[in-house]
């Protein structure tokens, strides 16, 4: 096995190791391999950079997932002949879990990892969430090791790409639509970098795939392994009424789906899953009710940074939406947000960098459209153009990376908005009833 390979390389060399990228994943890498007393030597684009003098001396190099296969440091480390690792293939050379558990696809991945891993511990199995959730598989071998736990590892393209070792025990791949286009060539080859993934589980009959994977495969004239089994999307109608309302949202309602196939793998019923999903909580900036003001209803969905996931939040709602999106691009078209979205809008308030484009189209379309210089603008006009009772959904669709540093960053400054907004309404408000009884 290749893990047997960079062990060996590992052990027998003599520079240090170069550890690409100063970030999450950078920083477990450089900590792991200090535990193991390898010597190693960090570089970072905003800090001490990768020369030729340092690709010479390097005995291998871990590469961090934001570094695409084109970068400059990667080059230069390949024409010196060096073997390049991703931060995951570091982790798993160390790790020695019980089973990994793969999980991928365009969107919903986070949520569908934290909900395995709720149930597996509520049913008796030690397990944790590892990967592109933030908790780098090298920072738990680093800091609390693996052994004889199930890891629910949550899988995005970039690692798929860059890893030579993993081979997953059984991976699901919830959904496919185009993303990162930015970083991939074209939606073939993002496609086929999941796809990578599937391929290399160790058995193909563990390999759960949604029904958008099947219908992608097709168009992309991509042949499918037959014995990779397709899960199909509950219904509301298919889960229990007392269930938590943020499980009958589109992406959460394939989640369970997929949940519930696999569990039923290890001989847990429907039911037992069910009593075990109880006292979930989803994880943040998902699809989820913030507050009221004056009976209009502000959902925070800031997770969401691709055409498909406001489609599935859009289609939450049984009457039409004031949106409040934007941000920067990742090689997603302004046209077919327009055109898919439009159904779904009773007008839309744009910020960042995409807003102009996405304004232009939508107005195209004849949807009341306005491009706001901030999310605080934004939201204050949306709400004064908001009627009774009506929903206003941030999902923003596009990367938070040209006015906040994360998408965290970006629903938390939503959530303070809208509190102060109800704040400052309620204010108003007992203000006026005070001189109206004054004046009475």
């Amino acid at each position: 096995m290749r893990a047997n390979l960079i062990r060996k390389l590992l052990k027998e060399s003599t520079g240090p190791v170069a550890v690409l990228g100063n970030g999450i994943s950078g920083r477990a890498a450089k900590d792991l391999l200090h535990k193991k007393s390898q010597a190693q030597d960090m570089f970072d684009e905003k800090g001490k950079c990768f020369a030729q003098e340092n690709a010479r001396k390097c005995s291998l190099v871990v590469c961090s997932p934001g570094f695409s296969p084109d970068h400059p440091w990667i080059k230069l480390a390949k024409e010196e002949g060096k073997t390049i690792i991703s931060e995951l293939d570091l982790g798993i050379c160390y790790s020695m879990e019980r089973s990994l558990v793969g999980i991928t696809g365009t969107n919903g991945k986070t949520s569908l990892a934290t909900i395995l891993n709720h149930v597996a511990n509520q049913v008796g199995y030690s397990s944790m969430t590892l990967g592109n959730i933030g908790y780098p598989l090298t920072r738990a071998v680093a800091d609390k090791g693996t052994n004889g736990k199930i890891i629910f590892l949550e899988t995005s393209s970039f690692q798929a790409t860059q890893s030579s070792c993993l081979c997953t025990d059984s991976l699901l791949w919830t959904n496919f639509t185009p993303d990162h286009l930015d970083y991939h060539k074209s939606e073939k080859e993002y496609f086929l970098a999941k796809l990578k993934l599937a391929n290399d589980c160790k058995d193909a009959s563990n390999v759960w795939v949604g029904e958008s994977v099947i219908s992608s495969a097709q168009k992309l004239g991509v042949s499918l392994n037959p014995d990779f089994k397709v899960v199909r999307s509950l219904t509301k109608q298919e889960i229990p009424r007392n269930l938590n309302s943020c499980f009958k949202s589109i992406p959460q309602l394939e989640n369970l789906a997929f949940a519930i196939q696999w569990f039923d793998y290890l001989g847990i019923s429907r039911n037992h899953f069910f009593e075990a999903l109880d006292g979930y909580q989803l994880e943040p900036h998902r699809l989820q009710k913030i507050d009221c003001v004056n009976q209009v209803s502000f959902w925070n969905d800031s997770k969401s940074t691709n055409l498909a996931s406001v489609l599935a939040a859009c289609r939450s709602f049984s009457e039409k939406i004031i949106w409040i999106g934007g941000g920067k691009n990742k090689g997603q078209d302004a046209n077919d947000f327009a055109k898919f979205l439009a159904p779904f809008l009773d007008r839309a308030y744009l910020i960042g960098e995409m807003s102009s484009a996405v304004n232009e189209c939508l107005a195209r379309r004849g949807i009341q459209s306005v491009s706001c210089k901030s999310l605080k603008d934004a939201l204050h006009q949306a709400f004064q153009s908001a009627t009774h009772k009506q929903n206003i959904l941030f999902s923003p669709g596009f990367s938070s990376f040209d006015m906040f540093l994360n998408y965290a960053e970006r629903g938390k400054t939503f959530k303070s908005l809208v509190f102060d907004l109800k704040r400052s309404t309620q204010e108003t408000t007992n203000l006026n009833n005070n001189h109206l009884q004054v004046s009475y």
